[in-house]
């Protein structure tokens, strides 16, 4: 729990900040450890965790620090002073290591939304002493995937855009314009020709009845979505089921990119290879894929070939096999790992833009045509009232 002090150092002078403890009397004995005498202590709301991008220049910075020489906890102390905004995570982490627990435990009890496997990554390479390289790793690691989080966003704003100004066009013309069309020419006892009632009966269909049975598909999977938050196994299907569609490439690709990633991070770190499979399954987020890792990572244990289980993982296999095969036999499997996310990083980038580039001009060519129809719809009894009245 994250707790506000205001606090007096040993030469009487005031020290306000905060700290994580489990009571106040825990956050107390924090503070005496510290050489603070506690004034007073209050419960605090708990900060935001850290973004991504935040998390990564953290590592980056302290990283760079302990590669220049400097002990932890002065590497820490500097981060505080550089970064007060995290003055809180950054304290219980330098107590953490000064009172001998390292750096990764310390973490876990913090709002520093970190994930297991960077949790796990730090605590192995303090193992193995390999912290300074093992941050600038990490932090490059989480920059190339809020880089691609960030460039799907951007991507996906104009064709948003484009769709969202169709679905208003449309309404507005179903809605306003053909009515008061229908109207005019009711008065001058006229009717929509055939083709313009079998057009404008189309564009209603697409409108509110398909459009209406796609928000359903929607809300369908945003609620097995949130059912597959408390049941394993109903995690296993969906993930399963998103996984076979078409178009999901790019999608398969991440996973195996951030797989091979992960796995040469944790290698690199003096990881075991059945202790990193897990950690590299989970940072995969695909909870298909995680099981089919686990179930070959025992067969592992049990003396089996890591390529050879692995290649039997889907779609993870394929990409990722022969460059596990090729590691094993050279005895330089991070590297080879390390090259292997490299090439399908790219491959993933070049497989979701030519997707996204083939969806914007798509979804300008339907919202062309759509309005185009019921222009013509409303524009032909509307010219053969003209000729009518001349």
């Amino acid at each position: 729990m994250l707790y506000s002090y205001h606090a007096y150092g040993s030469d009487g002078k005031p020290v306000r900040g905060t700290l994580y403890a489990t009571d106040e009397r825990d956050a107390a004995r924090r503070l005496l450890e510290l050489g603070l005498y506690a004034g007073r202590i209050v419960s605090a709301p708990a900060p935001r965790p850290f973004r991504t991008g935040t998390r990564a220049a953290l590592y980056r910075e302290l990283g760079a620090l302990l590669s220049a020489g400097l002990p932890l906890d002065r590497a820490l102390d500097i981060l505080t002073e550089q970064m007060p905004d995290f003055s809180a995570v950054l304290d219980t982490l330098r107590e953490g290591v000064r009172s001998g627990r390292g750096l990764a435990a310390p973490l876990s009890e913090t709002a520093s939304g970190a994930s297991s496997f960077e949790r796990a990554i730090l605590a192995s390479a303090e193992k193995s002493a390999t912290l300074p390289m093992m941050l600038g790793r990490l932090a490059d690691f989480l920059e190339t995937e809020d880089a691609t989080r960030a460039s799907i966003r951007s991507a996906l704003i104009y064709p948003s855009f484009v769709l969202t100004l169709g679905l208003v066009v449309a309404t507005v013309m179903l809605g306003v314009v053909v009515p008061k069309t229908t109207a005019v020419l009711a008065d001058a006892g006229m009717e929509l020709p055939a083709s313009s009632r079998y057009l404008v009966q189309g564009a209603r269909i697409l409108l509110f009845l398909i459009l209406p049975l796609l928000g359903a598909a929607v809300a369908a999977f945003f609620t097995a979505k949130l059912r597959a938050r408390k049941n394993r196994t109903a995690a296993v299907s969906l993930d399963r089921f998103l996984l076979r569609l078409p178009g999901m490439g790019p999608v398969r690709l991440r996973a195996a990119q951030r797989f091979a990633s992960v796995f040469g991070i944790l290698l690199e770190s003096g990881t075991t290879v059945p202790d990193a499979i897990p950690l590299s399954a989970a940072a995969m987020g695909h909870p298909h894929l995680e099981t089919a890792v686990l179930q070959a990572r025992d067969r592992i244990v049990g003396g089996a070939s890591p390529a050879k289980e692995l290649a039997s993982v889907p779609y993870l296999g394929v990409e990722l096999a022969q460059w596990i095969r090729v590691g094993e036999a050279g005895g330089c499997l991070p590297a080879m790992l390390s090259v292997a996310s490299s090439r399908l990083d790219a491959r993933a980038t070049r497989a979701l833009s030519s997707r996204i580039a083939l969806l914007e001009p798509s979804l300008l060519a339907a919202v062309g045509l759509f309005t185009l129809a019921l222009a013509l719809a409303l524009l032909l009894p509307v010219l053969n009232l003209t000729k009518m009245a001349g």
